[in-house]
């Protein structure tokens, strides 16, 4: 799958050749306004592009064309000028206001308007003596040499072909436990290399799996593996991400016999090429004074309809201790949209921790704040994430739309808020710990019982009543309280006549959501209907239909709308 070429790298393929078509400045563009400086790249422009455009754009770099010389930049000097301006360019997803983080890569609305002033003014080279330094990249490594670098298996990408996720698996060598304080991961050719995740692995299950495959490592984004984050940690790479040598006192602990696992995302690019990925690990002196957590939060629960456009699904964590928040790593896939992360404190005031409104999977990102969040217990940590799989999402990767549901591949849709935090005390990590562990015992139990009734719902559709049941009757003892499932449950007992067992089923729902569900009562109210007690059915459909207008659900209520008139002609 690849994304629409409105926003990603490929626009700017696309985008090269307008410019040369006539993209660039034209005659019809004059001088500057009385009273003010001619607008020169030497001195105005160049600057901004070597800080906040020339890590990508230049020879070996992520993007597909350099940005350092003037007669680069002047034949798509149009097309840099509207990049900017709609803040296409350089890369930057976090809304304003929404969190402050180090690195930001966003310019200045002076900025912009200086860039968008010397196109207007015909893109006049100015003095060669006003043109700073060329930056210059090496080969060393940005924080230092490293205490020890690992070699990671090479891979080459074949030249054509959808997405590819590559984990490839490759022994530490050490003899000796080691406190690791950053990891600067070299993931290979930044042009076939979307972005990079690196898992450690202190069992053998990585290497079995790799050892399956004839090539290095084995396919997956959804690892079968024992991989994990470093206990707190969340280490990945990105196009233009700068190496980071990470809070003090802050460290995750590496011993012998571990393997790194580098998941990287893979981009064919119609020839065959090998990557080479290589780590930096640094180490500390001492143990680390005190450890972080990854709270992560999540949705299975996503299924999203051909041609909805604001499709919403969240999750929400309430903190049993205080801590501060180090750093947010939003992810969805290209149906995403509008991203939000916030807390909102015992006070009951909204603390934003991010905002993206116009998502963007090629340019994913981990973001750490400048100053870390602080957040007091009982605080409720939000991620409501909205989806747009119209035809109006340019970043929609089908054409026409259609149904999307959760799963790891790209062509699938995700939800997830992982926050990086730090507790108070040894006692409140313990405390955390704990209460992360229950929480996700919870909600995979919850992502089975989903499961179970999807496949339940895929064979009642197809007749085959029986082997729903089974699936229905399995989803309940995962989650006895789960409503779609007695739902489910209803609609199938009522196909196959027993009536009795479906309204015993329906009423349970009913009850279980103390009569708030108008969904449910239009289940029960359909069962009694079946059972030929429409007087019954019609004081239901009606508590139903008030219940749907009062949420101002307006389908459902046309639905009951339609049910009644059914159901009063049957009596």
């Amino acid at each position: 799958m690849t994304s629409s070429p409105s926003r990603s790298i490929a626009s700017w393929v696309f985008a090269t050749a307008a410019a040369v078509s006539g993209a660039g400045p034209s005659a019809a563009q004059v001088g500057p306004p009385p009273g003010t400086h001619q607008i020169t790249f030497t001195k105005d422009v160049a600057p901004l592009l070597f800080t906040h455009c020339a890590t990508c754009h230049r020879p070996g770099g992520s993007a597909p064309f350099s940005l350092l010389r003037y007669e680069e930049v002047r034949d798509l000097a149009g097309v840099i000028a509207d990049a900017v301006a709609e803040r296409r360019m350089p890369p930057w997803l976090p809304e304003p206001g929404h969190g402050t983080f180090t690195g930001e890569r966003r310019m200045s609305d002076a900025e912009i308007a200086t860039v968008r002033r010397w196109v207007a003014e015909g893109a006049v080279r100015g003095n060669p003596a006003d043109l700073p330094p060329v930056p210059a990249w090496s080969d060393e490594w940005a924080l230092g040499p490293p205490d020890l670098i690992v070699d990671v298996p090479a891979y080459t990408v074949p030249a054509a072909g959808g997405d590819l996720y590559r984990n490839l698996v490759a022994r530490v060598p050490v003899e000796e436990a080691h406190h690791v304080t950053s990891v600067e991961i070299r993931p290979g050719d930044p042009r076939i290399v979307h972005h990079a995740r690196l898992m450690i692995d202190t069992t053998e299950s990585s290497r079995r799996l790799d050892a399956v495959d004839v090539a290095p490592g084995f396919d997956g984004m959804d690892l079968e593996s024992d991989a994990h984050n470093p206990d707190g940690f969340f280490l990945g790479w990105t196009p233009g991400k700068v190496p980071s040598a990470g809070p003090e006192g802050l460290a995750w602990r590496l011993v012998p016999g571990t393997d790194v696992v580098l998941q990287l995302h893979l981009r064919p690019s119609g020839r065959p090429a090998t990557v080479r990925p290589r780590l930096g690990f640094h180490f500390g002196d001492k143990p680390p004074s005190r450890a972080p957590a990854l709270i992560m939060l999540k949705s299975f629960d996503i299924d999203i309809p051909a041609g909805d456009s604001a499709y919403v699904v969240s999750d929400e964590y309430v903190l049993p201790v205080a801590v501060d928040v180090l750093s947010v790593y939003p992810h969805a896939h290209y149906l995403g949209k509008d991203l939000q992360g916030f807390a909102t404190p015992p006070d009951g005031r909204t603390e934003w921790l991010i905002r993206i409104i116009d998502w963007d999977f090629n340019w994913q990102d981990e973001y750490r704040y400048a100053t870390p969040v602080s957040l007091p217990a009982g605080t409720a940590v939000t991620m409501r994430y909205t989806y747009d799989n119209s035809s109006a999402n340019p970043q929609n990767p089908n054409d026409p739309p259609r149904r999307v549901v959760y799963g790891s591949n790209s062509s699938d849709e995700m939800a997830d808020l992982i926050l990086q935090v730090l507790p108070r005390t040894a006692g409140d990590l313990e405390t955390l710990t704990r209460d992360l562990a229950w929480n996700d015992e919870v909600r995979e139990v919850s992502y089975l019982a989903r499961a179970r009734y999807e496949r339940a719902e895929e064979l009642a559709a197809r007749g085959l009543f029986e082997q729903a049941m089974e699936q229905y009757r399995e989803g309940l003892k995962l989650r006895s309280n789960d409503l779609d499932i007695h739902m489910g449950m209803a609609r199938a007992l009522v196909s196959v006549g027993d009536l009795v067992a479906a309204t015993l089923i329906a009423e349970r729902a009913a009850t279980l959501s103390h009569r708030r569900n108008p969904r449910v009562l239009r289940q029960l109210a359909a069962v009694y209907a079946a059972d030929r007690k429409p007087a019954l059915a019609i004081a239901t459909a009606e508590e139903a239909l008030d219940l749907a207008r009062s949420a101002d659900d307006e389908a459902l209520v046309r639905e009951l709308r339609d049910d009644l008139e059914v159901y009063s002609r049957r009596q």
